[in-house]
């Protein structure tokens, strides 16, 4: 089996940039993924080139791996990786997506898809918290 190589992305945001790896065809359907706290998007890169016929889009979180750090006096509630999400979500213009987490990342898809439904198809949680 050849190993699938990431594309490396750059998401730019309202006040940050994101960093994201990504695999599959861009025309595939999406799976965004999250990680855990004070990991990365490379947290996806056994997993990701297993998951054919889908694009899958791992994304490192505001201040983690190559992320913005957000600007000094701001903290990392929930609350904004929530927003970031959001964010992220309309850039690609999709009308629903399927979310990947781990750990935080898995707590983070679940918010997201309690606050957001319609956004959401399908979670799939990896050690949810």
């Amino acid at each position: 089996m050849s190993e699938q190589k990431a594309e490396e992305l750059r998401i730019p945001l309202r006040h940050l940039s994101l960093a994201a790896k990504a695999w599959g065809h861009a025309d595939d359907p999406p799976i965004l993924a999250l990680h855990g706290w004070l990991d990365n998007a490379g947290s996806f890169d056994r997993l990701a080139p297993l998951l054919r016929g889908r694009r899958v889009i791992a994304l490192d979180l505001a201040g983690h791996g190559r992320s913005d750090h957000r600007p000094p006096g701001n903290w990392y509630p929930y609350v904004d990786f929530l927003d970031d999400l959001g964010e992220v979500v309309r850039s690609f213009g999709w009308p629903t997506v399927d979310l990947l987490g781990h750990s935080l990342g898995a707590t983070l898809v679940s918010m997201f898809a309690a606050l957001c439904p319609e956004r959401v198809g399908r979670l799939l949680l990896i050690e949810g918290l």
